[in-house]
């Protein structure tokens, strides 16, 4: 039997379709969005706690949007972690 796959998932949020996936490549939940229709636009990626909620999708694309992530555009990826109920900014 071949292993599961991953996919992304798709959410509307705002009246702007995203698409999503929650992963633990190492060792660590990682949250990445991306914008659907947008050819190489910046990814939103976040750290997340041991325990996740799909909550954390929409206030992850709310922080990102007012933080200055704009997936309409290239860019580097746009990094935060989610700690203390709330995404924070993580600099390079």
């Amino acid at each position: 039997m071949p292993p599961p796959q991953k996919v992304y998932k798709n959410i509307i949020h705002d009246d702007t379709m995203y698409k999503w996936i929650m992963q633990n490549r190492t060792g660590t939940n990682e949250l990445l969005i991306e914008l659907t229709a947008s050819v190489n636009g910046q990814v939103f990626h976040a750290i997340l706690p041991r325990v996740v909620s799909l909550d954390m999708i929409r206030q992850g694309i709310d922080f990102g949007r007012d933080n200055g992530w704009v997936p309409e555009e290239s860019g580097k990826v746009f990094k935060c972690k989610y700690e203390r109920k709330r995404f924070v900014k993580v600099e390079d």
